[in-house]
């Protein structure tokens, strides 16, 4: 799917210039005269991944829309390009104040300009997977960015130690896990592991982990690994 940008700016030159360079990259790119016609059009559910905008504009200025579009959760994480005329330090601070991911001065090298749009969109892009990665097994769910285990989707606590023995088993399936081999793994981590308490917290994290308990495997002599 192609990236959605869209350019607001009421001097249709620069619309021309930024849509024709940009679609030549790839991209999906609408323009507006105004941040209002731009708002108008989110409203239906038409959301960009990247806003370039302009400053001085008649209705809401730019300044006015961006601090607007970051009060808002749905359009909060949408990078916004500003592109003005306006080259002092004190517009620049104050755009990055508001909100502003990126402020180019008019005039602008295009060149520069795709690589900046490029590189904010692989950002978005990077943060998203992120938030967005799960470890998942049949009904067992742990979400390593939010320190949560779900479990035929109810939330179930684990200690931070439980937590960490648990996602290296669930990123290695099928391999076997020494109990040293389990406390180099977490330190660092913040996490109080030592060799005669891992049996203690395997034990603690099948009774949590419920009817999915002989996903994690004891081997005799050996010690634990993740059962598929």
């Amino acid at each position: 799917m192609k990236n959605k940008i869209f350019a607001i700016d009421d001097e249709r030159d620069i619309q021309e210039i930024i849509k024709v360079n940009l679609e030549k990259e790839g991209y999906e790119v609408n323009t507006f005269s105004s941040a209002d016609l731009a708002e108008k059009h989110m409203k239906k559910g038409n959301i960009p991944d990247l806003i370039i905008l302009d400053i001085m504009m008649q209705g809401t200025d730019g300044y006015e829309f961006c601090k607007r579009l970051k009060s808002v959760k749905e359009y909060a994480s949408i990078p916004v390009m500003f592109l003005s005329a306006k080259t002092e330090e004190f517009d620049k601070v104050l755009g990055f104040e508001l909100g502003g991911d990126d402020y180019m001065t008019k005039p602008f090298g295009v060149r520069e300009l795709k690589a900046r749009v490029k590189a904010h969109l692989r950002r978005t892009e990077t943060l998203h997977a992120k938030e967005t990665q799960v470890l998942r097994y049949k009904g067992v769910e742990l979400y390593p960015e939010q320190y949560a285990l779900s479990i035929d989707g109810s939330s179930v606590d684990l200690t931070k130690t439980e937590f960490f023995i648990l996602r290296i088993f669930l990123e290695n399936p099928g391999k076997i896990f020494s109990r040293d081999n389990i406390i180099d793994s977490v330190r660092g981590q913040d996490a109080y592991v030592v060799d005669r308490t891992i049996d203690v917290h395997i034990m603690n994290l099948r009774k949590k982990l419920g009817p999915y308990k002989n996903i994690i495997r004891t081997f005799s002599g050996v010690g634990y690994g993740f059962k598929e």
